[in-house]
């Protein structure tokens, strides 16, 4: 900082960045404004060895957290020295411990983690058109999270989240012209702390160790700069340079655009640059609003971009319930041994006193006493036991969530179910935010599967169902440009356990709720598979015909082996739903023939009533039965 004074006027104050670090080394700079390749690589690399060097703070926290959790190490892939940071002291291997921060991270993994939501697309105020193409929109999304194992990534980034406070899914072009997702660990991740000081930065930069020969090979322009660059190892440890791999490190890069709208005054797009130390090996311009990547946050910030985690919050906790167990451990060792006493003024034979089954003691005078003596007050046990319910208590954990076993007095099904419901409430903010996560990655897979398709004229994906598989074409739904909101919806709201679903499934059926049929496909028991679609072949055999009519405009007339009833019924519904939705009256006409053929398939199954015999009396109409829980509407008429 500088301050002078002009002639006359008041005092200037000029602020002056520094250009580098103190060893010389780390440039800062505007990087998505350089100008040329030999410039853009320098202020890009330099940034990120700045800001990699400004942050070391957040790397040892993240390695603290994450040997919290499971007692390892971890690399910072950026040059540092994580041996000498990691320096967390655990118990002895050989004195007992309870991991508080495993235990409460596994539980509330188990339970969030268990559900596969599903992003739905819903259309708003959509004509069947448009219905149609949401829920191919929502097939292809199935497929896409199938082909990238979605939920299996996704549940590794909601446990990074718990333990180190944030946790990254990256979504990109991959080399075969496909989607790709990848778990990214936040020590790769890097943003700059003033623009990020309101959670929303503007520019993000990602370290990468990568193959040498395998980046060469998808990046064959590029092969003389990756043959340049210098191998690159986890850390400045010893022992990371004894490998056998040659791997460089890469830097990828992303700065937002100026504004939403390209046409806009003033708008400057962003820049997307992926890198190493010897020059650039893509570059491109960035016009999209978000970076590619999901976020998950277990505890939101006040300031700031980066989340906290279970292991930083329980970490005072953790460290005294180790203290404590060290102390009871080592009473155990020194003071809860078997003692033997023996009166000096006795004569007792010492030979005698061994490991030897049924020996024969000899002694005259005073016998000899075996005792143990009281190794811990009891009070060190209470405070064991409190500092453990205590922890789980403040991440919302119930000791029945923790332990697996229901309290006492909670015996019938219903009582447990409604328990688990008050317990699922206390995570309800943290649920909504993990349904969010794959929301976030069905817009993100949308949008880079139309980048693709738009590039080579076609993206196509496998939607696996109960009847096979299904290809799914993107380019033909043009769904983006329609207004389309995603929502996130659970795989079941009926209960994970078998005992607790054939209740809340047998409940449903009894109240009338759901038909006998309806509750055996909910099942979902592969015992009963092939006995389901046997029985429920005619309706979906019904389904195919009607979704045939409704969406090609081909036509199947029916016979009379479907269930011409349900036809009847399922044919009506169809004509209400789409007719109110604008459907053509081509398609309209289709379903009014095949509700015509049905009636009429109908008519000639059902066998005429039989003739009276001439001269037989006519029997009298049987009166119409009557309850006392529902009112007589001739009566209330009269």
């Amino acid at each position: 900082m500088k301050i002078s004074k002009s002639d006359g006027g008041p005092s200037k104050i000029t602020m002056r960045t520094k250009g580098k670090d103190t060893d010389g080394t780390a440039i800062l700079a505007e990087w998505w404004k350089a100008e040329d390749e030999a410039q853009l690589c320098a202020e890009l690399c330099g940034t990120a060895a700045y800001l990699k060097t400004a942050q070391t703070y957040r790397i040892r926290q993240l390695a603290v957290d994450i040997r919290l959790y499971c007692g390892l190490s971890v690399y910072s892939y950026a040059g540092s020295n994580v041996s000498k940071m990691d320096k967390t002291k655990s118990l002895p291997d050989d004195k007992p411990t309870f991991n508080l921060v495993s235990v409460a991270t596994d539980t509330l993994v188990s339970r969030i983690g268990q559900n596969e939501p599903t992003p739905k697309f819903l259309t708003d105020g959509g004509d069947y058109r448009e219905r149609h193409l949401a829920q191919q929109l929502n097939q292809f999304i199935l497929g896409e999270f199938y082909q990238t194992k979605a939920y299996i990534k996704g549940k590794k980034m909601f446990r990074d989240g718990l333990v180190m406070g944030s946790g990254a899914l990256k979504v990109y072009e991959g080399h075969d012209d496909k989607v790709q997702v990848d778990r990214v660990m936040t020590t790769d991740l890097y943003v700059d702390d003033n623009d990020a000081l309101n959670g929303e930065p503007q520019q993000l930069i990602q370290l990468k160790l990568m193959d040498r020969d395998k980046l060469a090979a998808n990046n064959p322009k590029a092969a003389g700069i990756i043959d340049a660059t210098p191998q690159s190892y986890p850390d400045n440890s010893p022992d990371s340079g004894r490998t056998t791999s040659d791997q460089v490190m890469v830097f990828e890069a992303w700065k937002l655009p100026s504004g939403d709208d390209q046409k806009a005054p003033g708008y400057i797009p962003g820049r997307h640059v992926i890198a190493t130390a010897s020059g650039i090996i893509f570059e491109e311009k960035w016009h999209k609003q978000k970076f590619p990547f999901v976020f998950f946050n277990y505890s939101d910030p006040f300031l700031g971009f980066w989340g906290q985690g279970l292991a930083t919050r329980l970490f005072g906790t953790q460290l005294s319930l180790n203290r404590i167990l060290h102390v009871i451990s080592k009473a155990i060792m020194l003071v809860g041994v078997p003692r033997v006493f023996i009166d000096q003024s006795s004569k007792v034979v010492k030979a005698h006193q061994n490991n030897e089954i049924g020996v024969l003691v000899t002694y005259s005078g005073t016998k000899p006493s075996y005792e143990v003596a009281p190794c811990n007050a009891p009070e060190l046990y209470a405070e064991r036991d409190k500092l453990i319910s205590y922890g789980l208590k403040q991440e919302g954990i119930s000791d029945m969530q923790a332990t697996g076993e229901k309290p006492r007095g909670l015996d019938s099904g219903e009582a447990v179910r409604s328990f688990e419901d008050v317990n699922d409430a206390r995570f309800s903010e943290t649920s909504k935010k993990y349904d969010q996560i794959f929301v976030d990655l069905a817009y993100l897979i949308v949008g880079t599967a139309r980048d693709i398709a738009n590039r080579t004229g076609k993206y196509q994906t496998v939607y696996p169902n109960k009847d096979g598989t299904k290809e799914i074409d993107l380019p033909k739904m043009s769904i983006l440009d329609d207004p389309f909101v995603i929502q996130c919806f659970s795989e079941s709201s009926l209960p994970r356990s078998p005992a607790g679903r054939i209740a809340a499934i047998t409940e449903r059926v009894q109240s009338g709720m759901l038909t006998v049929k309806e509750g055996r496909r909910l099942m979902h028991y592969e015992d009963l598979e092939q006995d389901e679609k046997l029985d429920n072949a005619s309706e979906e055999r019904i389904f195919k015909y009607l979704d045939e009519i409704v969406e090609d405009g081909k036509y199947t007339p029916p016979d009379i082996f479907m269930d011409l009833a349900l036809a009847n019924e399922l044919t009506v519904k169809y004509l209400n739903l789409y007719l109110a939705c604008g459907l053509e009256e081509e398609k309209a006409d289709l379903l009014r023939t095949f509700f015509k053929q049905v009636n009429t398939l109908i008519q000639a199954a059902t066998p005429p009533p039989p003739q009276p015999m001439p001269g037989q009396p006519q029997a009298a109409p049987e009166a119409p039965p009557t309850s006392p829980l529902v009112p007589n509407a001739p009566n209330q008429a009269a």
